[in-house]
């Protein structure tokens, strides 16, 4: 990457990561940070955060071994500035003396001339430092795993548990690629032929998903408000994974469809581009500020026949009494630890744990327990989530099928996906299938 920006934008970064640091979020300080920024230098800062954040553990390691220096001893402006340049060095084009200078001034501004000495005389360290080499000289193979791929050695022993040894480094690999921009084609006002001549003719290269419906892939560098139709809800921002999840549900005109976990209405509205608006839509969540969001995604796309119900179906009798045993279809996108996401949402590999999964899982089986109250004998229930654990996922479809439930076949899946099936339900990766990592499971009630 050619040399964008100055020191503003690392003091950006710089300040985004120090607060990364205090409670594991990163979106909600970049988009705080950056309003108003233009979308260049927003980019840069953006690509920049979310990097250090992806390759935090490696870039900690490395820094320490080429300074002699403990992170942990340095203020957050001084060891946020170490972690940035490392970034810059070992994974962008940035000009080596573009990452040390400019963040160096950002450092003087933010604190001091002294700190941003300091980073000057030892960030010189980190050119040329070949962690590659210093990596392999750690003994154990998970600790030594976990450290170049950067995650916590914890989730690498389960996920070689999970999905088999030889898996393990391409699964890595596949977490850490950033994610491919998808546009979901919004059927209630053009067609993927329309969508992508209109890309086409502003000078945008773009190409639909191979074997997964109304998907366009974006190619290159994009500011995804300029994007034509973008204003007009011409489609969504989603990946083919995620609006899987609402295509096999395989919602039908004349249906009442309910979608638990809706905001902010990626599922929803695929659900609606679906049908052309011919299901009516019940849209649950439990969060206000999230449901705001799906209205405005719902109204921009032009969905109609839609509620929305700000409630937490597991503990609301009267919505269990109001459609009792009256839906068509339910999608349960359940609330899960997300670690099918990391690759769009780095700070993921660093706020997960344990207990997170077990608790989640709780809450999962309690919005299950609901589902089968609120189906028509021989329904079809849809439950996802974008999770790579077992607990979210197998785990789950074995206590649905306890439930009374019993597995129904996916009648639309694409051929190309049939090798992703198991026992108990279908599995997405991101290295097979340059997706988000997903589960879904495809149920019905006996009747």
């Amino acid at each position: 990457m050619k040399k964008l920006t100055g020191w503003s934008e690392r003091a950006k970064a710089i300040k985004v990561l120090t607060a990364f640091e205090k409670d594991k979020r990163l979106k909600e300080h970049v988009e705080r940070k950056l309003r108003g920024v233009e979308p260049q230098s927003r980019a840069f800062v953006r690509e920049i955060t979310s990097g250090t954040v992806r390759y935090l553990r490696l870039l900690d390691f490395s820094v320490e071994r080429a300074t002699g220096k403990s992170l942990k001893k340095q203020h957050p402006v001084v060891r946020n500035a170490l972690r940035l340049i490392a970034y810059q060095l070992f994974f962008t084009g940035v000009p080596p003396y573009a990452a040390i200078n400019e963040t160096v001034e950002a450092v003087k501004r933010l604190l001091n001339r002294k700190a941003a000495g300091f980073v000057n005389a030892v960030s010189k360290r980190l050119i040329g430092f070949n962690y590659k080499k210093e990596i392999e000289r750690i003994e154990d193979y998970y600790e030594r795993v976990s450290t170049l791929y950067s995650f916590e050695t914890w989730m690498v022993k389960r996920w070689e548990e999970f999905y088999g040894k030889g898996e393990l480094l391409p699964f890595l690999e596949g977490l850490n690629r950033v994610a491919p921009l998808f546009l979901r084609v919004n059927r209630i006002k053009t067609t993927q032929k329309e969508l992508l001549k209109l890309l086409k003719e502003a000078g945008i290269e773009a190409e639909p998903h191979p074997f997964i419906p109304d998907m366009v892939r974006v190619k290159g560098r994009v500011v995804i408000e300029e994007l034509p139709g973008y204003r007009e809800g011409y489609f969504y921002i989603q990946d083919p994974a995620s609006f899987l999840a609402a295509y096999l549900l395989e919602p039908k005109p004349g249906e009442l469809i309910l979608d638990v976990g809706a905001a902010p209405g990626g599922k929803t509205t695929a659900i609606a581009s679906l049908t052309k608006n011919g299901a009516k839509i019940v849209a649950v969540d439990v969060s206000p500020k999230r449901m705001e969001l799906l209205r405005k995604n719902a109204q921009k796309l032009g969905v109609e026949n839609l509620e929305s119900v700000i409630t937490d179906i597991s503990k609301d009798e009267e919505f269990i009494k109001r459609y009792y045993r009256s839906f068509d279809r339910i999608l349960i996108d359940a609330p899960c630890s997300a670690t099918g996401v990391i690759r769009r949402h780095p700070e993921g590999k660093w706020n997960k744990s344990l207990e997170l999964i077990r608790y989640n899982q709780k809450i999962q089986r309690r919005l299950i327990r609901s589902a089968k109250d609120l189906l028509k004998e021989g329904g079809v229930l849809l439950y996802s989530v974008c999770s790579l654990e077992r607990e979210e996922g197998e785990e789950n479809a074995e206590f649905i099928l306890k439930e009374g439930f019993k597995l129904s076949q996916f009648n639309n899946l694409p051929e190309e996906l049939n090798s992703q099936l198991g026992k108990r339900g279908l599995r997405l990766f991101p290295h097979k299938n340059d997706t988000d990592g997903f589960f879904y499971a495809k149920l019905t009630l006996q009747e």
